[in-house]
């Protein structure tokens, strides 16, 4: 049986590269949205894509890694579920405190 073949009876796999692929992707942009939006501020230009895009990013980022973990959990602990773990945790911390960040702004001042 060829690759191709095994491909095309299981399903699952591709959907488990589709995640893994998407995963991958959005957590290796939102990290690298970090230092472009600090040469921007460096440089004057506007981070206003960055930060949009990024939050964008992380946003996909975790479902798309608590996806790929519940597809591989009978799967033994490799780099990529552990990434995706990380991806995962990490991801979640920095949509709670945007969130917290949104819903503790007073906006009393602001007339």
């Amino acid at each position: 049986m060829n690759q191709t073949t095994s491909a095309l009876t299981s399903p699952q796999e591709g959907i488990t590269s589709i995640a893994h692929f998407l995963f991958m992707g959005t957590g290796i942009y939102a990290l690298a949205c970090a230092p472009a939006i600090l040469l921007a501020e460096r440089l004057g230009w506007s981070q206003s894509f960055f930060n949009i895009t990024q939050l964008v990013a992380t946003i996909l980022c975790v479902p798309a890694a608590a996806f790929f973990l519940w597809l591989t959990r009978g799967l033994r602990f490799n780099w990529a579920r552990c990434f995706a773990l990380v991806a995962c945790v990490l991801s979640g911390l920095w949509l709670v405190f945007v969130l917290y960040v949104l819903l503790s702004l007073d906006f009393s001042a602001i007339e």
